[in-house]
């Protein structure tokens, strides 16, 4: 591997949030496990995902591997707890439902919400606990706070309680995780992370916004977000396909293609960052990586896939 390849592996975290206790730990397994093959050393997961699966999948899939991986997890927002009675009486309630007159005099199933704005001292000690405990390891690379909100930090008590676990080994490094919206407040404050993620997309103008700083810029929802809007955009007009087809000379029809071309401006973007993807499919792992790796956006290809953005942005405004 170029030194070049490594250092574009490393830029490309693999986001986890997708890993749910109904996909199967043997499945999550091997998608985890696909990335590291792939290379890739930034693994992102939460408390939050697949409620509480999504950690425990990644610590069976690090098991041997722990010193492969940049491991980040994230507090703040607790998972739901349906418990096997619920469960099984909502599945009851679904299929009564669904019988003539079922809707009529049977409840909707209720489900557990996750909660929000779990930063309490005892909630983020136990949370970090818990998260240690599934992902099999005494430390983490990187700890962000989940969604947090600037009236979570105005006391200093939470910083002061990640200085502290950072003195005592349990995370390396500290940032935050929020909405655009909340990063800004947070930033405008002047508070200072070393890392912060969030979301941002072609359609906006949050890298250049965020990259000022002396953080590092962690981007999600580059691809997923955005290949949304194309998609519905060329079956608005067809004749957009065929025209972003012609100045990107890529097959933007075909999802792998338009992926990898998203993926490749979301690094360009953002150069001194990193840019978290996901997928179910472990060999597109391989083939997102390769092709971020084997090229760079032409100058042309850097105009038209601006140019497409804009009308693909118009067109889509009711997304978003």
């Amino acid at each position: 591997m170029t030194e070049k390849s490594t250092q574009i592996r490393d830029r490309i975290g693999f986001g986890t949030g997708h890993l749910s206790a109904h996909m199967g730990r043997s499945t999550a397994v091997r998608l985890v496990h696909a990335a590291l093959d792939a290379g890739l050393t930034h693994i992102d997961t939460a408390r939050l995902y697949g409620e509480g699966a999504a950690e425990d999948h990644v610590g069976e899939a690090l098991r041997d591997r722990r010193g492969q991986v940049f491991l980040v997890s994230k507090a703040g927002i607790l998972p739901a707890r349906n418990s096997f009675a619920r469960r099984a009486i909502n599945k009851v309630l679904t299929r009564g439902r669904g019988l003539p007159g079922g809707a009529a005099i049977l409840p909707k199933p209720k489900w557990a919400e996750p909660r929000f704005g779990a930063f309490g001292l005892k909630e983020l000690r136990a949370s970090l606990d818990t998260t240690l405990e599934k992902l099999g390891t005494d430390y983490l690379d990187l700890f962000l706070l989940h969604e947090v909100e600037l009236a979570h930090l105005n006391s200093g008590e939470v910083i002061a309680m990640l200085e502290e676990w950072k003195k005592q080994g349990s995370i390396r490094f500290y940032g935050i995780a929020s909405t655009p919206e909340q990063t800004r407040e947070i930033l405008d404050d002047g508070a200072e992370f070393r890392y912060v993620q969030t979301a941002a997309s072609i359609f906006d103008r949050n890298v250049k916004e965020f990259t000022r700083g002396d953080h590092t810029l962690i981007i999600h929802s580059w691809l997923g977000a955005a290949m949304a809007r194309f998609r519905r955009a060329f079956e608005m007009d067809p004749s957009m396909a065929d025209k972003a087809a012609r100045v990107l000379y890529t097959d933007v029809r075909k999802p792998d293609q338009l992926a990898q071309c998203l993926l490749q401006h979301a690094l360009e973007s953002n150069p001194g960052g990193k840019v978290l993807f996901s997928t179910s499919h472990p060999a597109r792992i391989m083939e997102m990586v390769r092709a971020a790796e084997s090229r760079e956006l032409t100058q042309d290809q850097r105009v038209g896939l601006a140019c497409v953005a804009r009308t693909v942005r118009t067109m889509t405004a009711d997304q978003g």
